[in-house]
């Protein structure tokens, strides 16, 4: 993260790693249809159902992004994800 990413509250980085992560990947994601990302941010979801409750439009763009993959959204509790696990304990 540069200077200003560091500054993102913890809703707008979850979703930019979001985002981030899958314009990455879009090149092999082309095509998939049984994609499912987990997160620990139960947020993120309601982000992509309304995205017109985003506060900023550098948050639309990402979600407007991230809704052109096809792919379910799965919640896992932050205790039970693998690199936050050690962090919650």
């Amino acid at each position: 993260l540069n200077e200003r990413e560091a500054r993102f509250s913890q809703a707008k980085l979850e979703l930019y790693g979001l985002y981030r992560t899958l314009r990455a990947l879009r090149f092999h994601l082309i095509g998939v249809r049984n994609l499912i990302v987990k997160v620990d941010a139960r947020y993120i979801e309601g982000m992509l159902r309304h995205p017109d409750y985003a506060p900023s439009a550098s948050m639309n763009r990402w979600i407007v992004s991230i809704t052109t993959f096809h792919f379910t959204l799965v919640h896992v509790p932050g205790v039970h994800h693998g690199p936050d696990g050690l962090s919650r304990r």
